[in-house]
């Protein structure tokens, strides 16, 4: 299962502009950005805020990771499941975005329809949470937390990998 999830991300292939893929939006900084759009890094964005998937700071463009989450799920591992990607990322200074996706019909259109067919469960709609980097889809809690428990989560993100992780030995 370890590798399938990471095979199945790079199998997707998809790229910015793809399937309805969402436009930028450049950024100063991660704070006037907040100010902006009324949340701070990390917090579930306003309705009314478009999605975010680039960033731009000091004319440095960086991919942000963005978790989609259910604020309101009546499922208690749901809630934990989505607790435990929001804290792992916080405590480690992973920059990211919340995505509610129980506030915007079309927010949860879009995680569907960018989630690759073959991560897609035979039955129903994907549960979040769901963890894409920008517009690349990275995987599921499942997934993250396989990357977790291996010490692989940067690869698992595509981000560079920090100075203690097993990523970076050979």
């Amino acid at each position: 299962r370890g590798g399938r999830c990471a095979a199945a991300a790079r199998a997707s292939g998809l790229q910015r502009g793809e399937q309805g893929g969402l436009g930028p939006v450049l950024q100063a900084t991660p704070q006037l950005a907040a100010a902006a759009f009324g949340c701070r890094s990390g917090s579930s964005l306003n309705p009314s805020t478009p999605p975010l998937g680039w960033r731009e700071a000091a004319n440095e463009v960086r991919m942000v990771i963005r978790v989609f989450i259910a604020s309101s799920s009546g499922s208690v591992a749901i809630k934990k499941r989505q607790q435990d990607v929001v804290r792992f990322l916080e405590a480690n200074r992973i920059d990211f975005e919340e995505v509610d996706i129980t506030m915007l019909e079309e927010q949860r259109q879009w995680m569907y329809k960018n989630i690759p067919e073959e991560r897609q469960p035979a039955q129903g709609n994907p549960l979040p949470p769901q963890i894409f980097n920008d517009d690349q889809y990275c995987g599921d809690y499942d997934c993250f937390f396989e990357a977790k428990e291996s010490n692989t989560v940067f690869s698992f993100l595509g981000l560079k990998p920090r100075l203690a992780s097993k990523e970076l030995e050979p």
